[in-house]
């Protein structure tokens, strides 16, 4: 575990058994409605919960070696990654929360675990160099997208669900 990191237990996390949620101990009765929604938090809770990650980061590369190669030390400061290693956090959390209920869930993530890596590992940083990454110009006119909703097929064709007949099987109402 990285200095100056707290020894957080997971399973000290209280999670709602029915959703898997994580609450937190919101004071006064009132919901945290952020979670781990980065943007959303005020910004002494996303200090605390970076360090949260990073600890639980250090857990990951010790457990999984093979990750180390993916997991680049700049991980933090790329939103992207730092975003998918929050679902991988907060999903590892529910799944090795006692109460699970899915039978496969350790395998499921473990699944998840392997499929996510490839998608972290970032060729212009490694171990002593960052890159910023610079977003490109994203190019969504309000005029494009009105068209777009108003005249494409896959937006005016007809309702028709693609297993039709096995939900007509089933019974099930459309």
């Amino acid at each position: 575990m990285p200095d100056g990191l707290p020894a957080d237990d997971p399973a000290d996390f209280l999670v709602d058994e029915d959703t898997g949620e994580i609450l937190d101990d919101a004071e006064d009765g009132e919901a945290d409605l952020a979670g781990w929604v980065w943007e959303a938090m005020e910004p002494p809770v996303r200090r605390e919960r970076l360090v949260e990650l990073r600890t639980w980061v250090h857990w990951l590369v010790r457990t999984y070696p093979w990750t180390h190669s993916h997991v680049t030390p700049c991980w933090y400061r790329h939103r992207d990654v730092r975003e998918h290693l929050t679902a991988l956090f907060v999903s590892w959390v529910r799944t090795y929360t006692p109460g699970s209920k899915r039978d496969t869930a350790e395998v499921e993530w473990i699944d998840a675990l392997y499929r996510t890596m490839p998608r972290l590992a970032l060729k212009e940083c490694g171990p002593q160099q960052h890159v910023e990454q610079r977003p490109r110009d994203f190019k969504d006119t309000d005029h494009g997208f009105l068209v777009h909703s108003k005249t494409s097929d896959d937006m005016t064709a007809e309702a028709r669900h693609p297993a039709i007949a096995e939900l007509i099987r089933q019974g099930v109402e459309q």
